[in-house]
Parts: C-alpha cells; sequence; structure tokens
C-alpha cells in the first residue's frame, strides 16, 4: 500500500541547514561565520546572485546563528525552539517577505511599522526579503529611512538576482554578498552522493548533463534528480535527459552545422524537421549550437580530449575554426532578432535555409551599417533601368493653342520628412503590425526606397526572392497599412536589384473605370474630351 507520509521535495529536504553545509559559497560563509563570531554584524544585508545558488538558504542559516540560544554563533546547535522553528518556518521573529507579490507601498508601510515593536520571544527580529529588485520606486523610498537606521534588534536580509535594479541609496545601506555559480566540479560531486542515496538509476553520464544544464543552479540540478527519481529500473541516460527537457541532441546539432556549412538546404531542412516534430523550442536549438561550437573551440584551445567515439564532435573537426566561429556568431544574430517573436520557428528555418543557399541575409553586418547604405529616392531621380516601369497617370493639359493633344505627366511629392525618417517610421509601423515580418525587413538587404506615381518602391538585393514571396503574403495586411502611414501611399512594391520584370504600364481604356470621376463628370456636365485621352 502507498505511504501516507507526505512527500517532500529533494531540494527542500536536502537544504542546508547549517554554514558547514553550503557548498560554493567558501567565501561568503566565511565573512558571515566571522562576523557572528565576533559580534560584528551588520543591521541590513544585500545577497546579490543567480538563482539557486543558496541565497534564501544561507539568509536563514544567518538568522538561525543570530536567534540561536547558545548564540550567537556560527555553529547553532539546530536543537533549540528557535533553531527548529527557523527551519520549517514558523518562527514569527523571522519575517520572509516575497518582493514579488508584495511590492507596493502599504505592504512597505506594514513592514516599516512592525519593526517598532521587539521581538516576540527572539533576540532579533529579522526580515528577509526576497526578489528585492520587484519592489516599486515607491516602496523603494518609504524603505530607505527604515534601512537606514532600524532599531537595534531589527536585522534586514534583500536578496535578489538582479542588483543592478536596485537603487544606488539602497545598496549603499546594505552590506553585500555576491553569490557565484556553483562550480560544476562542486555540483557534480554533490549530486554524486545524493544520487546514490535517492535515484541510482541515474547514471554518471546523465548527473554530468544535468550538472551542464543547471546552469550553476543547485536547486535547478537537484529538482531534475528528483524528477528521475521516480523513473523506474532502467538507466536514466544523458539523451534521456535531453529528451525531458525538450532539448536537441550534440548528434542532431552536429548534423544541422554539417548540413549548413556543407551548403545543403536538403539536409537542413530534413534536420528542422525532425527537430520541429520532436517539440524542440528554436532558441534552444540557436542556444545548444552555440554552445556546442564554443565548448569544441574551448577544448580545441585548452587541449583538452573528448572520448575517441564522439562522434558530434568528428563532424566539428572537418570544418575550418573560423566557419564555426562565423556560424556561432550569425546564430547569435539570429537569436537576437527572433528573441521576442512568439513562434520565432518560421524566421529561424527561413533563415537557415538561407545560409544553407548561401543567400544574402544582412547578419553579417550591423543594422546601422544596412541602414546607411539604404539609398532613397524621389520619383524625380535618374532613371532606373533595373526596376520596373513606373505607372503614371497622364493629365491632359493645354499647352498650347496649336497643340492641343500635348500630355504631361503628373508628379506629386509624397514625402513629409527626412526619408530616413520615413524608412524608420515604416519599419516601426511594420514591426508593430507583424513582429516577423518586422524582423525580416531588418534583416533584408535593402538597396533602395522612393515613392514614385502614388508607389512606395523597396528595392531588395539579389538573391531574395524566398524573402520577397514572405513579404508579399503579407503586403495587404501589413506593409500597404504602414506606408499608408508613413508615405500617404496605397501601394507597395517589392523588386530585387537586377530584375527585369515586364513593365506594367497600361493603357486608359484598360484602367477600370473610377466611379468618383464619373460622379464628377454627371454633376457639372463635362466633356469625354476633358477626361479621356
Amino acid at each position: 500500500m502507498a505511504s501516507t507520509e507526505r512527500y517532500v521535495s529533494l531540494y527542500r529536504k536536502y537544504r542546508p541547514t547549517t554554514f558547514d553545509g553550503v557548498i560554493g559559497q567558501e567565501t561568503v560563509v566565511r565573512i558571515l561565520k566571522g562576523s557572528v563570531d565576533t559580534g560584528r554584524t551588520s543591521h541590513a544585508y544585500l545577497f546579490a546572485g543567480p538563482k539557486g545558488t543558496g541565497k534564501t538558504t544561507v539568509a536563514r542559516i544567518l538568522a538561525k546563528a543570530l536567534n540561536c540560544d547558545k548564540g550567537p554563533s556560527s555553529h547553532p546547535c539546530m536543537e533549540c525552539e528557535h533553531c527548529r522553528a527557523i527551519t520549517s518556518g514558523t518562527d514569527i521573529d523571522v519575517i520572509e517577505i516575497d518582493a514579488a507579490s508584495n511590492r507596493g507601498i502599504d505592504e512597505i508601510r506594514d513592514l516599516r511599522e512592525s519593526t517598532r515593536f521587539v521581538p516576540a520571544r527572539s533576540r532579533k527580529k529579522i526580515f528577509i526579503i526576497d526578489e528585492a529588485h520587484m519592489l516599486t520606486v515607491q516602496a523603494f523610498n518609504a524603505l530607505l529611512k527604515t534601512l537606514e537606521e532600524p532599531p537595534d534588534y531589527v536585522v534586514f536580509i534583500l536578496s535578489t538576482t538582479e542588483p543592478q535594479k536596485l537603487p544606488e541609496t539602497i545598496l549603499s545601506r546594505c552590506q553585500r554578498f555576491d553569490f557565484k555559480r556553483i562550480s560544476e566540479t562542486a555540483m557534480f560531486q554533490y549530486l554524486q552522493g545524493l544520487r546514490n542515496i535517492e535515484a541510482p538509476n541515474i547514471s554518471d553520464e546523465a548527473l554530468h548533463q544535468i550538472v551542464a544544464l543547471s546552469g550553476g543552479s543547485m536547486r535547478g540540478a537537484i529538482g531534475l534528480v528528483d524528477q528521475f527519481s521516480v523513473f523506474g529500473a532502467e538507466s536514466v541516460s544523458g539523451a534521456t535527459v535531453l529528451d525531458l527537457l525538450g532539448l536537441p541532441t550534440e548528434e542532431n546539432i552536429s548534423l544541422l552545422v554539417e548540413a549548413l556549412l556543407s551548403r545543403n538546404p536538403k539536409a537542413v531542412s530534413s534536420v528542422l524537421d525532425q527537430l520541429e516534430r520532436s517539440g524542440i523550442e528554436p532558441a534552444d536549438l540557436l542556444e545548444r549550437t552555440i554552445a556546442l561550437i564554443s565548448g569544441y573551440i574551448l577544448d580545441k584551445v585548452t587541449l583538452r580530449t573528448r572520448s575517441s567515439d564522439d562522434v558530434p564532435t568528428d563532424r566539428l573537426k572537418t570544418f575550418p575554426d573560423a566557419a564555426l566561429v562565423n556560424l556561432a556568431a550569425a546564430f547569435a544574430r539570429i537569436q537576437q532578432q527572433s528573441a521576442y517573436l512568439s513562434d520565432p520557428y518560421p524566421l529561424v528555418q527561413t533563415f537557415l535555409l538561407a545560409m544553407a543557399l548561401d543567400l544574402p541575409m544582412g547578419l553579417d553586418r550591423p543594422r546601422e551599417e544596412l541602414s546607411r547604405e539604404v539609398q532613397f529616392a524621389s520619383s524625380q531621380d535618374a532613371p532606373r533601368p533595373a526596376v520596373p516601369q513606373m505607372e503614371t497617370v497622364q493629365k491632359v493639359v493645354e499647352v498650347s493653342p496649336g497643340s492641343p493633344d500635348e500630355t504631361v505627366p503628373e508628379t506629386r511629392s509624397t514625402s513629409a520628412g527626412e526619408p530616413a525618417e520615413q524608412w524608420a517610421h515604416f519599419k516601426a509601423l511594420v514591426s508593430d503590425a507583424s513582429k516577423p515580418i518586422g524582423v525580416m525587413l531588418q534583416a533584408l538587404d535593402v538597396r533602395e526606397v522612393r515613392v514614385d506615381q502614388g508607389v512606395l518602391w523597396i528595392v531588395l538585393g539579389p538573391k531574395t526572392k524566398l524573402f520577397r514571396t514572405m513579404l508579399e503574403q503579407k503586403q495587404d495586411e501589413v506593409l500597404v497599412p504602414a506606408a499608408r502611414s508613413a508615405y500617404a501611399v496605397d501601394q507597395v512594391k517589392l523588386v530585387e536589384e537586377g530584375s527585369q520584370e515586364p513593365a506594367q504600364q497600361e493603357t486608359v481604356a484598360e484602367v477600370p473605370v473610377d466611379d468618383k470621376l464619373e460622379l464628377l463628370k454627371k454633376t457639372f456636365d463635362a466633356t469625354e474630351s476633358l477626361f479621356d485621352s
């Protein structure tokens, strides 16, 4: 029969309860222990560092060290009422506040009011404010005076993963300790002992994978061990860990790198389809590809050898280091372009296929450089043989009595500001309407932008047909409304530099009858000769 005892997650079960149990923060622990033993503790501390590195844990241990019946001592007894209550989280004189959900000025005013009352049964009244950077500006201002000169029995411990978001006035009033990411060696050694007790089915390979994916967070690593502790009798491998987290294997990544650098679009498409069916997120694919290339280059520089059957690394060896570094840099820029898209897969897929086809994407040059190279022109500029003939509207003008049939093309200026500013405004409007199209327009090699006879012409660099097709699919929905707002035109034409598209000039007989024009004729009883050529 199943046990009715309430299960406690491993990271809570094995959370350190004394300074000696803290892993990877030796310097921080040593200073705190010394301050407690010498009685030179501060009234306000700031614990800053990545998640899962022990900030809240050390804050609780410090609270025990200050309030232990046999203290203050850097080695709390863990037997007195105070130590047991703080460990269980029920001590009334140790108040933990989650600033993410209690971030307003009213909550801080309540906290400030409670500092006026002495501890109920302890030596110190300790306030642990977690995620302190989430407090509002008004809340920080309300906390300032109390934080600077609290009563003798009050200690503040602020914990945050983003110390740069805290006001300087708060930082200057706290004694700061920076918690570092736990080293892979220390984490692996600790997890080995935990694995032997709780999850013997996890192999060393899987344990190394867990450590590598935890990003220096002990809590995250223990959480993964906890998940695989109920996997069953079957051994857990590194591939199993990646499958649980929805991450691509090094085998798949090396196949993609090989296909890209070999300029094999079919192989690239095959690998991408396989990864999409496996539920791999584009962001994870980009990040792990960069990590694999970085690790390979680092191993090569440090002369660190891998196993002889390391197939992914063997594939990378066939390509020059410069090509691998350039590919990693391109992936980083794609990652930046697609970071804020709700569905980045189409854009990432397009970029990767373009790389395999050796098409220019504008990723190898800074965005500012691309913007400077865009040429802005008006309808009166020099001839442009590579661009289709502009459609013109003819208006009969009486030049002289002897030439009644002579016509002059009507031209009008639509510019309302600096061309570069108009183009930037147009791109911003496109991005607001559709993030993927906006990112694509930013990345494309745009050679020229001009307005001619009510049409916004966007001239793209060579070999951009794939991208032009995708933009044209969103022309009426995205591009035209943006052009109407930025350029006061109702048409957008995308052409490739050097293309020889057929002229679009049409005769008047082929132009549909304008209803408004017909209404004017009837209203003013105008003759046909005034409106027809």
